[in-house]
């Protein structure tokens, strides 16, 4: 079961904070403390969502948590109006949510419930694009049914798994909204947080996270940095979290990007073209949270490997997009542009 809910204590930064899904279920549905309590000591024990094990409980249904959500999102929406001003949330868009999906049998309905409850209090239409990349697990099944109740959500299916890159690729590829946007459908972010970056899309090309307080296990924290402290050196992209997975796109950007990396090199090959061109590019924190079912793919040798094969390509696109020269920075605007040049529009 779901949800988006908090899969931990920490504190959000300025910006990410809302009231706790654990909060709104004692107010909305008369969740007693004790109740409560003893489902959060579970959740620390053994991990999960707390929407889930409040289902698993027997004390809400899968109707009351997804509406437990919408509530969040409409707080959210609310706290944050003044930073959407004049027309405030929802924000007057179009907007394309794309999931790339790899045996998500046990995640993917539960993404999709957050999607559905959350997306309408921040954007007036959306639809959400789930690129199943050759799963074994029923993950396209499981998303085949959805669609049959819910119309906003859509089915691209590779018929053999092609790589995370890939699955990304076709999703972009398919949207049809003004505003694109992408992130994992494991459920490690939380779409709440999309007001966050929608807020800041006003005066940027595009908007990128990077994760607060990352939720995985060190080997993976260890191969990120390192891989972010290569792209910095041979491409000039000089972001917080490179591979962070909740990026979001006006739409003429993502219709310029020439998109060939098929694996993890994904992220570097579009924002190394974002910094060419001389792109607005924003960073903001976002919350991450641990997997709660299902096994992780980044960290396997061989999905390292293509990323390495890859990266040569990559290069082409610092010469290809000139005169910018130089490495990329953030200016004092928090707006990423690239020493010696001047930004340029969108061509």
């Amino acid at each position: 079961m779901t949800m988006q809910a908090e899969a931990g204590r920490v504190s959000p930064p300025v910006g990410l904070e809302r009231p706790l899904f654990g909060q709104f279920a004692r107010q909305v549905f008369g969740l007693r403390t004790a109740q409560l309590e003893a489902c959060l000591e579970l959740q620390q024990q053994h991990g999960g969502r707390l929407g889930e094990i409040l289902c698993r409980a027997g004390l809400l249904t899968r109707a009351q948590a997804t509406e437990l959500l919408r509530l969040q999102a409409c707080w959210v929406a609310q706290a944050r109006q003044a930073d959407m001003l004049p027309a405030g949330f929802p924000h007057a868009a179009f907007l394309s949510l794309c999931l790339p999906a790899y045996n998500e049998r046990d995640n993917i309905e539960d993404t999709l419930d957050a999607a559905c409850a959350i997306l309408p209090e921040f954007v007036q239409t959306f639809e959400v694009v789930v690129v199943d990349d050759g799963s074994a697990d029923g993950t396209g099944e499981v998303v085949t049914a959805y669609t049959e109740r819910e119309p906003r959500v859509r089915l691209v299916r590779h018929e053999h798994n092609r790589g995370y890159g890939a699955a990304v690729t076709s999703g972009l590829r398919a949207a049809r909204g003004d505003l694109v946007t992408f992130t994992d459908s494991d459920g490690q972010f939380c779409l709440l947080e999309l007001a966050q970056l929608l807020t800041l899309l006003d005066d940027a090309d595009l908007v990128i996270g990077y994760r607060y307080r990352r939720a995985d296990p060190w080997p993976r924290g260890l191969n990120a940095w390192g891989w972010n402290c290569l792209i910095r050196l041979l491409l000039g992209v000089r972001v917080r979290d490179l591979d962070c997975a909740f990026k979001l796109f006006r739409r003429e950007v993502v219709e310029h990007l020439q998109l060939t990396s098929t694996g993890a090199a994904i992220s570097a090959e579009i924002l190394v073209q974002c910094v060419a061109r001389g792109l607005r590019i924003r960073e903001t924190p976002v919350m991450h949270y641990p997997r709660c079912h299902g096994a992780p793919t980044g960290a396997r040798v061989r999905v390292i490997a293509r990323a390495f094969r890859e990266l040569p390509r990559l290069w082409r696109y610092r010469r290809q997009y000139a005169p910018l020269e130089g490495l990329a920075r953030i200016n004092e605007a928090g707006v990423l542009v690239a020493d010696g040049g001047v930004k340029q529009p969108v061509c």
